[in-house]
């Protein structure tokens, strides 16, 4: 259940459905997609959390959940069903999706307003990432809105200026996202999120990219 919000983070005016998207496994997206969920629901908007990743993550973090935990309702999708009767019922509905490049990307694309794309910086996650931009840059054209997310970078150096640069050709823009911290891990092995006073700099660091988010749809 969400609670009542201010909507000072996120202005929604009309349905919303964002996708965590990454063919490659490991870059975070999971974490993305359920902190997005919870600050949304935060906020005070009907929210959706739909997993179609066959490894069920978000599902096993819904099924953990404290109870009364003031959070989305948690949605599984199986490979045999449509992802698009899912994404409806709700003002924001977060999708995240399955951690390999098949015909299940191009349908939760196909349902989606925003497509974040969690990148770490590294060669070898640039050139996963690189494998579904096609895809991706098809989908913009048809009026997507999309971006990379900076995803597990260390908040020590620069690696999140040297990411923005290796991605400039991509055309799409790089969020401010989510540093390494044992915090995410940690409050998600225990049902809940950062946003739960487990470290304030990783839930403010949450609050900025869902701000993000909904400035690129305003």
């Amino acid at each position: 259940m969400c609670s009542s919000g201010t909507h000072f983070v996120l202005t929604v005016s009309q349905p919303l459905t964002i996708s965590t998207v990454n063919p490659k496994g490991g870059t975070g997206k999971t974490t993305i997609a359920v902190h997005l969920a919870v600050a949304a629901c935060r906020e005070g908007y009907s929210t959706h959390l739909v997993d179609t990743d066959p490894q069920g993550s978000a599902l096993d973090w819904g099924r953990m959940n404290p109870d009364g935990y003031d959070g989305p309702e948690v949605h599984r999708v199986s490979k045999e069903k449509s992802v698009a009767p899912f994404v409806t019922g709700a003002q924001v509905v977060i999708v995240d999706s399955p951690a390999r490049l098949d015909e299940r990307t191009g349908a939760v694309l196909s349902v989606s307003d925003v497509a974040l794309v969690p990148v770490r910086p590294s060669a070898l996650d640039l050139w996963g990432t690189s494998e579904f931009l096609e895809l991706l840059k098809e989908r913009a054209d048809a009026g997507l809105q999309a971006a990379f997310v900076a995803s597990q970078t260390d908040a020590r150096t620069t690696l999140t200026a040297e990411l923005r640069g290796e991605l400039e050709g991509a055309g799409l823009p790089l969020l401010d996202g989510l540093a390494s911290r044992v915090a995410y891990a940690r409050s998600m092995s225990e049902g809940e999120t950062v946003l739960d006073g487990y470290n304030r700099t990783a839930a403010d660091e949450v609050r900025v990219l869902i701000r993000e988010v909904g400035e690129l749809v305003s």
